[in-house]
């Protein structure tokens, strides 16, 4: 009876083989850490989020085979990107996350949904609504001398002023838990300022077709950071960029990624149009494929270095 060598065992199983050892090893490391961060009281996990599915629905999309970046990407950033997203307590697969390529390193990028989601659990967020400020709206708001918190007063739009392709500006009103509201409002001037941080500047297809959609984003994103840097648990938090777009290894690549898979549970239900700026999410994942692949081709070209 012919005995198979060893060396011979089919290709398509070795990946497979290192791709479970790849993943017991990072989970360990995440886990490990979790561990460390819980019993010195500096991490508190919510009820309803299980670390282990966490990581499990993280896993397939990393090793989806369309892009495998759990394979093209640095062991250690992937380990810091789940993480991150275990101290922030979102999950990749209600989109409250993304994972985004720098080159080789990987990272956590929590959406505006997810900042949301974060601002509910941490920041004493019962619910916010945000709306767009067209030309033509009649917009009025006051500030209360006594507390210093803003209050819409009047917001009446007409047929002809919504969707104006003039955008005055945006205001997101929200309520905390303890019964109190306020209203974050910003002028054009100040959300093209938060655009311009971006690597698009603001001139992205995004911002040019969607600027009343991507002008709410930018103002519930400035809402719940302030929430959560000032709640009690902003300690494990970085701070959460506004910025749009990410760079691979070779020039900028965008980064319009906005959801609204949560938006029953957060209280939104006039996002339909931004959906088309998820399917960009993609574009990210596909440009970084093909920048390893160049520079895996200009090496075979250009020979060892020497």
């Amino acid at each position: 009876m012919d005995v198979k060598p060893q060396n011979q065992i089919p290709n398509q199983q070795v990946p497979v083989t290192q791709s479970a050892d790849l993943k017991r090893d990072i989970s360990a490391q995440v886990l490990a850490k979790v561990d460390s961060f819980q019993k010195s009281g500096e991490l508190m996990l919510p009820k309803d989020y299980v670390v282990e599915n966490a990581l499990k629905s993280a896993y397939i999309i990393l090793s989806d085979p369309k892009n495998n970046l759990l394979a093209k990407c640095d062991k250690s950033s992937v380990a810091e990107a789940l993480l991150k997203m275990v101290v922030y307590g979102v999950s990749p697969i209600k989109k409250q996350c993304y994972f985004i390529p720098y080159g080789t390193k990987l990272e956590c990028s929590v959406s505006y949904a997810g900042n949301i989601a974060i601002a509910k659990r941490y920041g004493r967020l019962k619910a916010i609504k945000a709306n767009a400020i067209f030309e033509g709206d009649n917009f009025e708001f006051e500030v209360d001398a006594a507390t210093g918190r803003r209050k819409v007063i009047k917001h009446s739009q007409s047929l002809d002023s919504i969707g104006n392709s003039v955008l005055k500006g945006a205001y997101a009103v929200y309520e905390l838990t303890d019964g109190t509201s306020d209203v974050e409002i910003m002028n054009i001037k100040q959300i093209q300022a938060a655009w311009g941080q971006g690597g698009s500047k603001g001139n992205s297809p995004a911002h040019k077709n969607f600027a009343d959609q991507m002008a709410i984003k930018t103002v519930i994103n400035r809402a719940c950071k302030l929430l959560i840097s000032s709640s009690d648990d902003s300690i494990l938090y970085d701070p959460l960029e506004e910025n749009d777009y990410v760079d691979t290894a070779k020039g900028r690549v965008q980064q319009e990624i906005n959801d609204q898979a949560n938006g029953d549970t957060l209280g939104f239900d006039n996002y339909d149009d931004v959906e088309i700026l998820e399917e960009q999410h993609e574009e990210i994942i596909e440009a970084h494929s093909e920048v390893l692949q160049q520079e895996a081709d200009q090496t075979t070209n250009d020979g060892p270095g020497f």
